[in-house]
């Protein structure tokens, strides 16, 4: 353990000590890395398919866009 991390653990705990006093809880949350050339690829892959959709699929989408953008609005 380097000194700096020792140093800064009593200011972490007491840090987090006050946010929990708030109601709040830690939580871990995994993302993709956006900086993989896997992501990347698949990125890729599904814009090219977004854009060959055909004229029911384009419409099932903007339907399904539609109902998303109505369940976020109820949210506010």
């Amino acid at each position: 353990m380097s000194c700096m991390t020792r140093r800064s653990a009593p200011f972490v705990q007491a840090y987090r000590a006050r946010l929990r006093t708030r109601g709040l809880r830690p939580v871990q949350i995994w993302l993709p890395d956006t900086r993989t050339r896997q992501f990347v690829a698949q990125v890729a892959h599904d814009i090219a398919a977004v854009a060959q959709l055909n004229a029911d699929d384009a419409a099932m989408l903007d339907a399904f866009e539609r109902i998303a953008a109505e369940d976020l609005q109820e949210c506010d």
